[in-house]
């Protein structure tokens, strides 16, 4: 527990791999005068904290917390200090990063300013498939908290419940990422009553349907899972985003339950709903990720590698969805024969995330089912530790 700004200085220093005497040159102040502002021995001078948070890209933080004065309110301060240096204990330079977003926030609505939710909620989506890493959750979480800031003082702000409806559903995102289900389902229920309260109904379909995109690969059923994809449908009078993810999770129960020929109608949808929005890169790298992923299970080798070669020059913006393809398509090698190539281009593809992601850990192990029984090699037992340790969604359609 932080009891000095001090200490959260130390903190940070430490999170950016800095010394004393590193910090110190790099600000130009006296390796003695941070290293007795570290230990408590003396108050840290306005001018060193903002030279800090300039370093450090954690403006005002440090300068805010350098301004707590001894007739703070005593619970408030130790909350204030507490909270900075556990953020950046648990998510480094980026947890502190986010903390000051806060702080910046609560500056910003004294002068009038107003976030860009969707400028914010773009940044994040993007993120989330190219690096959802701890300091990514963190940075999304502070971002949640600035939302739930503005619905405090305005609670029918419809720009707020919008975008703290898809920053809801982003977390939830997230937290599937990390294999914690139960908290990625109390967030999309969350998103849901906010993109309710929001009256959009582009927001209102997209939390719903990319929910069921996600659906059985988290636990629920076929049944639950066209449910809520056919109520996501219902809910869009237009083709939308949100009608795309509805049709995804429809092809996923196809490409689970063995249904190549609907699986090929459902992906003849999401092309027709592609083709009539205005969409983007990241839309089209959407779509044939699935159909990508639709002839590696169940296609010929032939379909296989012709989706595959559609996919990967636009999956390689987005590159969690990317790595996942070639996991896929390890696993088509592997069902067509060519078990020691399969396994071997998945184990790279696994080996170059910086972050473990439950989804590509799911198909990993949806590959390590192919692999013939008594085959072994050392690649397979290393690829065999990035398989995802929960029961994949093949175990309950077969039950």
């Amino acid at each position: 527990m932080a009891d000095t700004l001090g200490e959260v200085l130390k903190s940070v220093r430490e999170a950016a791999g800095l010394t004393v005497r590193g910090l110190a040159e790099k600000v130009h102040y006296s390796k003695s005068e941070i290293g007795m502002v570290e230990t408590g021995q003396r108050r840290c001078r306005p001018e060193l904290a903002a030279a800090c948070d300039s370093l450090f890209g954690t403006t005002p933080l440090l300068a805010v917390l350098a301004g707590l004065d001894d007739e703070e309110p005593a619970m408030r301060r130790r909350a204030l200090l507490t909270t900075a240096a556990a953020v950046t204990a648990t998510a480094g330079l980026a947890g502190a990063a986010a903390l000051a977003d806060l702080i910046r926030h609560g500056l910003d609505e004294t002068s009038g300013e107003r976030p860009d939710w969707d400028a914010v909620v773009a940044d994040y989506s993007r993120r989330l498939v190219s690096d959802p890493s701890p300091a990514f959750g963190a940075g999304l979480l502070a971002q949640l908290m600035i939302a739930r800031q503005a619905l405090a003082a305005t609670p029918t702000d419809a720009d707020a419940l919008r975008g703290a409806a898809m920053l809801g559903q982003l977390y939830g995102l997230w937290r599937g990422n990390q294999a914690d289900v139960a908290a990625a389902h109390g967030w999309y229920r969350t998103a849901a009553t906010l993109a309710d309260r929001s009256t959009d109904t582009g927001v209102r379909v997209y939390v719903r349907a990319r929910t069921a995109s996600r659906a059985i690969f988290e636990g629920l059923t076929v049944d639950e899972t066209l449910q809520r994809a056919e109520h996501a449908l219902a809910l869009s009078p237009s083709p939308s985003l949100g009608a795309l993810e509805a049709h995804s999770a429809v092809l996923h129960v196809h490409a689970l339950t063995g249904r190549l020929a609907d699986g090929r109608n459902t992906l003849g949808r999401m092309w027709d709903v592609l083709d009539r929005l205005d969409a983007g890169h990241a839309e089209a790298g959407r779509v044939l990720s699935f159909d990508h992923y639709l002839e590696c299970r169940l296609g010929t080798e032939t379909t296989a590698d012709l989706a595959w070669r559609r996919a990967e020059p636009v999956l390689r913006a987005t590159p969690v969805w990317w790595r996942e393809g070639q996991v896929y398509y390890g696993l088509s090698l592997v069902r067509h024969g060519d078990v020691a190539g399969g396994v071997e281009y998945a184990l790279r593809a696994v080996q170059a995330l910086p972050t473990q992601v439950h989804t590509v850990g799911m198909a990993v192990s949806d590959l390590l089912r192919c692999v013939p029984a008594g085959y072994r090699s050392d690649g397979l037992d290393e690829l065999a530790r990035h398989a995802a340790t929960t029961p994949g969604p093949w175990v309950t359609v077969q039950a």
